[in-house]
């Protein structure tokens, strides 16, 4: 009989443990797995080309044109030479959107001959709007236009006058900077400096004068 009854009390424990383990386990809390981390937030672009600039540029004019018409013929000049200034402006950035205002005061040294009429540039300066996108922090593309005067003489023979012209330019360009505080810049820009009566050797001239520069710069951001 005591044989049996342990048997019984092994039988009974057994049973109460197969019951008893799936309750447990049904009582177990699993902790839930970290959340995925949150995507970074955007960040606005530092605005590296705000503020005032200054700097030189060197350059070369080519495929000048200037036209002189006597009332009955007109001769045309092809015009080319080595062009320089100095520059300085002011930008303000939003996000990539760059905007400022530049002016240059510089030389124009291009000039040309023909049919024994001889011409040649002088001093020469623009002012100017700015549109542009900032690439990178390091690079800016931009338009350019506004203003532009120049002076101009024509020769004929020992006679010969000056005249200042008004008229307009426009270009595109970018600046790339070397260090925070200064640039390197690339740039073309067309200028039409319209006509201006000259008087020669008691006769008068309708002048008109264009043509294209490159230009190569350094710049410092104040």
């Amino acid at each position: 009989m005591k044989a049996n009854r342990n048997s019984i009390l092994g039988i009974a424990a057994a049973a109460f443990a197969i019951v008893a383990i799936p309750a447990h386990a049904a009582d177990v809390v699993y902790e839930q797995p970290p959340a995925p981390p949150a995507a970074p937030m955007p960040v606005a672009p530092v605005a590296t080309w705000a503020g005032p600039y200054a700097g030189v540029a060197l350059g070369y004019g080519f495929g000048g044109n200037t036209e002189v018409d006597d009332g009955v013929v007109i001769t045309e000049i092809d015009t080319d030479g080595f062009v320089g200034n100095a520059f300085a402006g002011w930008q303000g950035q939003s996000g990539s959107f760059v905007y400022g205002v530049e002016g240059d005061v510089g030389y124009n040294g291009m000039d040309g001959s023909n049919a024994g009429i001889d011409t040649e540039g002088g001093v020469d300066g623009t002012l100017r709007a700015r549109l542009g996108f900032a690439a990178t922090e390091d690079v800016l593309i931009y338009g350019t236009a506004g203003g532009a005067v120049g002076r101009h003489e024509v020769s004929i023979g020992g006679a010969s006058d000056n005249q200042t012209h008004w008229g307009w330019t426009a270009g595109v360009g970018t600046d790339v900077k070397l260090t925070p505080n200064t640039f390197a810049r690339l740039e073309y820009r067309y200028t039409d400096f319209g006509s201006e009566t000259y008087e020669i050797g008691g006769a008068d001239f309708d002048v008109d004068a264009s043509n294209h520069k490159v230009l190569v710069g350094f710049g410092v951001s104040f």
